[in-house]
Parts: C-alpha cells; structure tokens; sequence
C-alpha cells in the first residue's frame, strides 16, 4: 500500500479551511459584482454600467474558475482522513490535554496516576554505526529490549534518543515509567511525565550539555514524549515520530518533523486533531495491509509495521517529504556522514524512586 504525504511544502501554505474561506470570499465578490449592474443602475453612468456589463462575464467565469480550481487542489492535496479529523477538530471537541488532566485530577484522589521521582542508570554500552534513512531509526527502536529502557547515540556533540512505546498499562505508576500513568501525564503537557524527565536525565549522563544538539525518535508514548521535549528543550533539532499522538502539539513544534502513521491505527488520534500544514512537519501516512481483522489494532500500530513505512518514506520523492526528510536526516549527519558514522551507544533503564 503506497503512502501519502502533507506538509513540509513552502509552496502550499493554506490549509483546508482557509482555502475554504478564500473560496467564501470569491462567491461573495462574485454576488457583489452581479449587484453592481441591476437595470436601474444603468440610468446613473450608463456608459460606465455598460463597459461594467460587457466585462463582468469574463470576470465572473474567472471566479468561477478560481473557485473550482480551489476545490479540486484541496480534495488532491486533503485526503478522506484527514478531512475527517479536520472535521472533528471544527467540531471543537474537547481537547486531548484536557481530558488528560481531568482523569489525572479524579484519579488521583484514590491514588492513582500519581507521579515519583525518576533514575536513569547505564546498563550496557557499545559503539554502532550512525542508522540509515527513517527506516534505519524505526529498527532501532525495534531493538530496543528490556522494560523501562531507552537508548542514546552519541556522535562528538550530536545524540541521537530513542524512545519506545508504551511497555505496561497499571492504573498505578510502578517502576517502570513507560507506561499508562506517563501516557497520561504527556498528554497532559510538558515535563509531567516520569518517562520524560528520566530522558532528560539519560542526555545528561550520556554527556549532552547547552551546546549539544539532540534529535529525538519515539513510538507512540515515545513520540509523545520526543514532542513535549522538543517544545522547550532548545537542544532539539529534530523529531521523528511513529504511531505517536502529538496532533495537539504539531501547530507549536520548532524543529523539522517527521510524523510516520497508519490511517488504521488509532493511537496517533487520541490528539484529536489532524496534523497541521506546516513547512517544519511532515505527516507520512498509509493504510496498514493487516492479515486479519482481529489483529487489526495491534498490527497497525507495531513499530516493525511502521518500519515498513518509514522505508516506504525513504524511497518517496514526493517535495515535502523529501524537503523536511533531507533537512532533518542531512543537518543531523552531514556530509554523507549517516550510516557511516560511528557513535557511542548507551542503555538506560528508567525506574521510578520513592
């Protein structure tokens, strides 16, 4: 299944709704001229009204045309689901970072969802060449083992993290902080979550400081918490995300982005926004082929099943994607330096502390 692409493209800078409106304000112009030559104004300037009325039918066709050029570049360029979410988001549906909170606040008063303190200690440590293209990131998020671990790459002061998934779904936050409980603190907002600060402190200790520069690769939590990183962390350069709901963050990140996911996974819409247009962002999707309908939800949003995609991406020369793809990949390691390049790598486990 081939993917799909927005974003990251200086040359379309509306979004659908504002191309929406722009489509408003041509049949408003074009009721606006039709007015300007009622019979009755031909007796005030009629030489005036008649040069009027012998120009407007090319004028109004032109509108005509403009207008219908409109819709057909926003049903190219929009696809079915993201007009969807679109919709959703007009609707103005209640926002994912409130809903966070709300169930954070009444969770909390029989103990739940309630955050610690949080370590990040090394337990292995070896050299690796520098990954190749998107897919080079996605495996290695797949090699990633081990509950509460997270892996940082250092070259020179460039470091690479990534960040897995959701690894446990306990009501209550145990020791190991990738799980329900920091899924909710991230989408709450920025530096709640104990999966979040144990990955600020794995930077440090792999020997990121003020002049590093970080680039960040999460699955679903992972991505989440890349996100709410990036906002604030001016050390971030990059960000590249699969399955990872960070829609309601998209409009707000500073840095290149590359957001990997399924049409049929349902995680990437518990933001409950569509990715916006933007020339840092680009949203790389496709329909996930699953085997059979039953494993349908667990299939979609596999990290092995968003490495397929992500090669997809690495192949695609769509303009967007390519543009936003090269920045990241190309400032990251330049000079032909990526999959050369050899970098220390470190394993942190995170644990929550009393």
């Amino acid at each position: 299944m081939a993917i799909v692409s927005y974003g990251g493209d200086p040359a379309i800078v509306a979004t659908r709704a504002e191309i929406e409106r722009i489509q408003t304000g041509l049949a408003t112009v074009a009721n606006l001229l039709g007015d300007q030559v009622e019979p009755h104004d031909f007796l005030n300037n009629p030489l005036k009204r008649i040069g009027l009325a012998m120009e407007l039918p090319a004028v109004q066709e032109r509108i005509r045309f403009l207008m219908q050029a409109l819709d057909a570049a926003a049903n190219e360029y929009f696809d079915g689901e993201g007009l969807l979410a679109r919709e959703l988001t007009d609707l103005g549906l209640i926002s994912a970072p409130i809903i966070a909170g709300g169930l954070i606040g009444l969770a909390n008063e029989v103990g739940m969802f309630r955050e610690h303190k949080v370590t990040a200690t090394p337990v292995d440590k070896f050299w690796r060449s520098a990954p190749l293209g998107l897919e080079g990131l996605g495996k290695r998020l797949e090699q990633i083992s081990g509950q509460g671990n997270i892996v940082v790459e250092r070259y020179g002061t460039r470091f690479v993290a990534y960040l897995p998934g959701t690894q446990t779904w306990s009501p209550i936050g145990l020791g190991n902080p990738i799980d329900f409980t920091s899924n909710l603190q991230a989408m709450k907002g920025p530096g709640l979550a104990a999966s979040e600060r144990g990955v600020q402190l794995a930077l440090a200790a792999a020997g990121a400081t003020a002049g590093s520069r970080i680039l960040l690769v999460g699955h679903s939590q992972g991505g989440l918490i890349g996100a709410n990183i990036a906002l604030n962390d001016k050390r971030v350069k990059g960000l590249v995300t699969f399955g990872a709901p960070i829609s309601q963050l998209a409009e707000k990140l500073p840095v290149p982005t590359v957001a990997i996911q399924h049409k049929n996974d349902i995680v990437p819409k518990l933001g409950l926004k569509a990715n916006p247009l933007a020339l840092n962002l680009v949203t790389v999707e496709r329909v996930l082929p699953i085997s059979t309908p039953l494993a349908a939800v667990l299939e979609a949003h596999e990290i092995e099943n968003y490495t397929k995609t992500a090669e997809l991406a690495d192949k695609s020369q769509d303009f967007g994607l390519s543009r936003v793809r090269d920045q990241l990949l190309g400032d990251f390691w330049p000079n032909g330096s990526i999959g050369v390049e050899t970098g220390e790598t470190t394993v942190f486990e995170l644990k929550r502390v009393d």
